[in-house]
């Protein structure tokens, strides 16, 4: 994106908060370094940038935001370490999940701790209509995260709109939250508050297509590059339920018993090849960018502030 410097500022000014939040006041050291591991591990941040860029939208001043902005930010990554818990992934973003260096005890102590501190910073910076906000987008994400459980279980059998559904709640939710409170924190009105929570609801859903089909791409680019085993055989990803819809019953089988066994690397390869046959990759690419076309439309003629930044930010989430 061509403003790439006032945007790395703005990612700077989120790591230091983030970092300020969890420095460890007192023992246990431990149970501080867990819930900031995945932090030092990276992220794109795209949920407190949201935050900041729609407070400046609506022409806050984008520090005012920071707060709620590092909530959400923390809420996001306690539910990282809750998906690695529950996919059993001994590795996130090349580093060793919170459960593989940790435990999962603590692991599941630093999901506790990262969203009390959510919790504390928003109480302290925010007005009642923020923390609901913030609540109800943590309650859809509960909600999206079992229906995530439940679709592993037998992929073949969900629809691309009991997916979308799904994914509206486990990722859209608080990606609508964090544009939704940078909007109401920077003093928009009732028609730019909405403009920019259905920018980011479909932001989120841009940004999960997006991810379905990167680890495929990359497993297919990079052949080197090592990429989770559950990547087919735990199932829920729009790429393989369209596979599944899309494929003869010869690779309907083959695709069953992928996601019933332990995918190797062969394995994987030969899904792809059911992928490309299926046209399934293309298919979510598509819809990826779809999203991005309705998030962009949704702030159409809206002169925000940073007009340019948010429909360039749309354009990138889908093609990264």
């Amino acid at each position: 994106m061509g403003h790439s410097k006032q945007l790395r500022a703005k990612l700077l000014t989120i790591e230091k908060e983030l970092f300020k939040n969890l420095q460890a006041p007192s023992e246990p050291q431990i149970l501080y370094e867990a819930s900031i591991h995945p932090i030092r591990s990276g992220g794109k941040r795209l949920r407190p940038l949201l935050t900041l860029l729609a407070c400046e939208a609506v022409g806050g001043n984008f520090q005012k935001a920071l707060p709620v902005a590092t909530a959400i930010e923390l809420i996001h990554t306690a539910s990282l370490i809750h998906d690695d818990l529950i996919d059993e992934d001994r590795e996130r973003r090349g580093a060793p999940t919170v459960h593989t260096k940790y435990g999962r005890n603590v692991a599941v102590l630093s999901v506790d701790l990262l969203t009390a501190k959510a919790m504390q910073i928003i109480s302290e910076n925010s007005p009642a209509k923020i923390r609901r906000i913030v609540a109800e987008a943590c309650i859809e994400m509960c909600e999206g995260e079992y229906m995530d459980m439940a679709f592993k279980k037998s992929p073949e059998a969900v629809t691309e709109e009991e997916y979308l559904k799904m994914v509206r709640k486990k990722t859209g939710a608080l990606v609508k939250a964090a544009a939704e409170c940078g909007a109401i924190t920077g003093g928009g009105n009732t028609r730019e508050i909405k403009s920019l929570s259905r920018y980011g609801e479909f932001l989120g859903l841009s940004l999960q297509l997006r991810d379905d089909v990167q680890e495929f791409l990359t497993a297919k680019l990079c052949p080197t590059v090592s990429v989770s085993n559950s990547l087919v055989s735990q199932g829920s990803n729009l790429v393989l339920i369209h596979s599944f819809r899309n494929s003869d019953r010869s690779l309907q089988s083959f695709l069953r018993r992928l996601v019933t066994s332990n995918t190797d690397r062969s394995g994987l390869r030969a899904a792809l090849d059911v992928f490309e046959s299926s046209m399934s990759i293309q298919h979510v690419q598509r819809m990826s960018e779809r999203f991005e076309r309705e998030a962009r439309n949704a702030i159409l003629g809206m002169h925000f502030h940073n007009q340019r930044i948010l429909e360039d930010l749309a354009k990138f989430v889908s093609r990264y």
